[in-house]
């Protein structure tokens, strides 16, 4: 049988006096714009830049220089995508308050607090300022941060001030989140935790839609990702690195044809960094893809790609040093 105890909270925000109404679902929402401005313009800034490096790659002879414009184009696309993702979220940022919930929204996670277990709430103008570890630019303060009388502390706050914080003290973890009108937040919150717990919830941070992949947790398949993404880079760097030294006709050695050695254009030497890349990106899919059904597959896809990129890198160190 579930408690129904009144329970005070402890708020350190004063509450104002005005009408109860019904406790509908209240949403606060903190201010974004400056933010997802600063967030936009850093993936814009990728963007734009892996432009520039994709013109000088395409259509450029084989090379060094070539294969450098072709990862850091690479690289700055993920950049971008990296960003663009922590402006949605910061975008969709908002705290709403259900009958026996505080629930944060941020982007694709919600971070669930029961009501009855906030113990205090305390307006950030009354604490010291503290170095939050994780995403820090203006408009943006996500991450952790170890907080002064209130110890270690999570933060989901787009804050210009310290007037702008307010902390919720639980049971189990400690949130910095920004408020502006504190007053009518503590409000909303007191007069739940007044009516008790019709139904026990539990304190949790869940993910949804991409990021809800167990991928993101498996830190044995992220090394094997990205073992195969270095192991490919290594392939390309090395093929395109020789291939200006090769003459126009060579002798092709790869593939063997029952020991057949035959002539024919150096091109063809690039399809073993072309097959490189269409393994990692096949085999990432697909590995990621089936790792949410089943584990073992989905890391075998994974670890596959890398030992594949392995031996084409020896089939391409053997087949340029007989051309």
């Amino acid at each position: 049988m579930h408690s129904r105890q009144k329970r005070e909270i402890q708020p350190v925000v004063h509450t104002s006096p005005r009408p109860r109404r019904s406790l509908d679902l209240a949403e606060f929402r903190p201010p974004r714009a400056l933010g997802v401005i600063v967030g936009g313009a850093f993936a814009a800034w990728a963007i734009l830049l892996a432009g520039l490096t994709l013109r000088v790659a395409i259509g450029a002879p084989a090379e060094f220089k070539t294969f450098l414009a072709w990862l850091v184009s690479a690289v700055l696309v993920l950049l971008a995508g990296t960003f663009a993702n922590w402006s949605y979220a910061l975008a969709t940022l908002s705290y709403v308050i259900d009958r026996e919930t505080l629930v944060i929204r941020w982007g694709f996670r919600r971070v669930v607090i029961p009501i009855d277990t906030i113990q205090r709430m305390i307006p950030g103008r009354t604490l010291d300022e503290a170095a939050i570890h994780g995403l820090n630019w203006w408009g943006c303060h996500v991450g952790h941060a170890d907080v002064k009388r209130v110890g270690y502390t999570i933060f989901y706050s787009t804050h210009s001030s310290p007037d702008e914080l307010l902390y919720i003290v639980t049971t189990e973890e400690s949130y910095a989140l920004t408020v502006l009108d504190q007053a009518a937040f503590a409000e909303e919150v007191q007069a739940r935790a007044s009516l008790g717990t019709v139904e026990q919830h539990i304190q949790r941070s869940a993910a949804s839609g991409i990021a809800a992949f167990p991928f993101w947790r498996d830190r044995v398949a992220i090394v094997a990702a990205a073992a195969s993404a270095v192991t490919c880079s290594l392939l390309a760097g090395y093929v395109y690195s020789q291939y200006p030294n090769l003459p126009s006709v060579v002798q092709l050695s790869f593939p063997a044809l029952g020991g057949v050695v035959r002539v024919g254009d150096k091109a063809e030497l690039l399809r073993i960094a072309y097959l490189g890349a269409g393994i990692l990106a096949l085999n990432t899919v697909l590995g990621i893809a089936v790792h949410t059904r089943e584990r073992a597959a989905g890391l075998w896809l994974l670890i596959s790609s890398s030992m594949l990129q392995t031996v084409l890198l020896a089939a391409a160190i053997l087949a340029f040093q007989k051309s």
